[in-house]
């Protein structure tokens, strides 16, 4: 019996990890499913993963607004940890924080280069309950960290403890924009065959408006360093 881990990336329950559920695994919005999301674009029993010779497979279980799998609509899909699956409102990345930083380190999965029109990522081609406290998010794959590493080695710096009431909620709602400019990226973001796995492919303008975020980002950094300027 196959032990599948999914995190929460966005959606009315984001933050929360589903870690090593066994098989089946039911996604919908009624109580009885494994994984319960509060969303009424969700259906009752939206979607269900179980293991078939080895293999983790989604299906959707003829839900009415359908399931994606890394910006394709699905009937059927065999997993691979990285993928996310879009199932309503929610976005949740299929396996755990290991697995995926695993599956990022592989030799024989390199990205390929990108070029003008399209930002061409590696996604390396794997496998994969109680609930369980929020973790990390994936590791930085090892052909893109460069000094990233170095700079953050134990992972995602901890927030700021001891805020005002007026403090908290100015980096609550920082943070939700740009995770929610992120995911505008990420929803545009389409699978493609590559050698011996898939790359994400982003287009021209999802491309720019991450640029645009991360331009907005140094503003914020600047002005935080040097509050006079």
């Amino acid at each position: 019996m196959a032990l599948v881990t999914l995190q929460v990336v966005d959606g009315f329950e984001r933050g929360r990890v589903f870690s090593e559920l066994p098989t089946p695994v039911t996604i919908g919005r009624e109580e009885d499913n494994s994984i319960q999301l509060n969303d009424e674009r969700v259906s009752r029993f939206h979607a269900k993963i179980q293991e078939e010779a080895g293999r983790v497979i989604l299906t959707d279980l003829e839900s009415t607004n359908g399931t994606r799998v890394n910006g394709r609509s699905v009937q059927m899909r065999v997993l691979q940890v990285g993928d996310h699956l879009a199932v309503g409102r929610s976005l949740l990345l299929f396996g755990s924080t290991a697995e995926i930083a695993a599956r990022s380190n592989r030799p024989d999965e390199s990205a390929p280069p990108a070029n003008l029109d399209n930002l061409t990522v590696a996604l390396p081609g794997g496998r994969g309950g109680p609930q369980a406290p929020v973790q990390p998010g994936p590791a930085v794959p090892a052909s893109l960290d460069g000094d990233f590493a170095a700079l953050f080695p134990h992972g995602a710096p901890e927030l700021p403890s001891e805020l005002r009431a007026i403090q908290a909620a100015q980096l609550s709602d920082l943070l939700a924009y740009i995770h929610d400019r992120i995911r505008e990226v990420v929803d545009h973001a389409v699978e493609e065959p590559v050698g011996k796995g898939v790359a994400m492919h982003i287009d021209w303008n999802a491309w720019q408006q991450m640029l645009k975020l991360e331009m907005e980002l140094a503003i914020y950094m600047r002005r935080i360093a040097d509050p006079n300027h």
